[in-house]
């Protein structure tokens, strides 16, 4: 998917406004948490506004990142 950062409120999640996805039942700029590991998201520098690809996958209540780049 495609989204644009929000915020990184800890280390482990970031909050995503994203279009459509429509597997998850989400309408398009609704916000999502995403967890992940600081692994994944320290060596992009993320800052709000940035354009992000994204996959993510539902596990239980939460919605964690497969994967991730920035779209600068």
């Amino acid at each position: 998917m495609r989204g644009e950062l929000v915020a990184r409120p800890r280390q482990d999640l970031i909050l995503v406004r994203h279009e459509a996805i429509s597997g998850l039942g989400m309408r398009a700029m609704e916000m999502m948490a995403v967890a992940a590991t600081p692994a994944q998201l320290d060596p992009l520098d993320l800052r709000p506004g940035d354009r992000l690809r994204l996959a993510v996958r539902p596990t239980g209540d939460d919605v964690t990142l497969v994967w991730i780049r920035t779209e600068r």
